[in-house]
């Protein structure tokens, strides 16, 4: 039985933030969400929606092995001398081992206030093994649909069906030409949870889109598997 296992339940990993979150706040949306990351369940806090949609697209890429959020701050010093320290949002590692520090901003801070500037000096002073590289992250990167779509993988992988999983692909695998999920779903005879393997399929890449924007019943696929 592990550190988090009581009686057969597996609570989530604990938030690793390394700063106190001030929760009350009529300015912006603040909270926490578990996250599922290579077979395993943590729990990560955000500061704003914003925040909370670029976790949620980030996590959807399939190939994240963890997250920390609020990882410790980096100290850096700007032309004039003066050091300060840079807290990122999240420190996102891959399978491959990389690892890259993601900065959130809204688009109109970044501007206003040249953050891509001052995030360049907290690049310069990156630890090594910190992380490899520095991404920043705006709304300006992702559409509503894209946030969506990733808003809705989440929900749909909270609980794992392995079996409509294999039923949708096999079902895609019969099919003569692109078709609608919604005549995928019929043929595969799955019904809700031939949806939600469906959309499950078209974000892991084991289904291709055809249409872009957000995955719906009209979604029109490939029955060719990527490889």
């Amino acid at each position: 039985m592990t550190e988090f296992e009581t009686k057969g339940f597996v609570e989530p990993s604990p938030s690793r933030s390394t700063r106190k979150i001030n929760w009350r706040s009529r300015a912006s949306c603040r909270g926490t969400l578990v996250l599922r990351l290579n077979g395993r369940q943590k729990i990560v806090v955000y500061e704003s929606l914003l925040e909370l949609m670029c976790i949620l697209l980030i996590s959807s890429r399939g190939d994240v092995v963890d997250v920390w959020d609020q990882p410790a701050p980096v100290p850096f010093f700007l032309p004039d001398g003066s050091l300060h320290e840079h807290t990122f949002d999240y420190q996102v590692t891959l399978a491959d081992e990389r690892c890259y520090a993601i900065a959130v901003k809204p688009i109109d801070h970044v501007e206003k206030y040249d953050f891509d500037v001052r995030l360049a000096y907290v690049r310069a002073a990156l630890p090594g093994h910190f992380a490899d590289d520095v991404i920043l992250m705006s709304e300006a990167d992702f559409t509503r649909a894209q946030a969506l779509n990733a808003q809705r993988y989440h929900e749909f992988s909270k609980k794992t069906d392995d079996e409509a999983d294999e039923d949708i692909i096999r079902a895609a695998k019969h099919q003569a030409a692109p078709t609608t999920l919604a005549n995928l779903i019929a043929a595969s005879g799955l019904g809700r949870r031939g949806f939600r393997a469906a959309f499950r399929a078209v974000v892991e890449g084991r289904l291709k889109a055809l249409t872009i924007g957000k995955i719906g019943l009209q979604t029109v696929v490939s029955v060719e598997v990527p490889a």
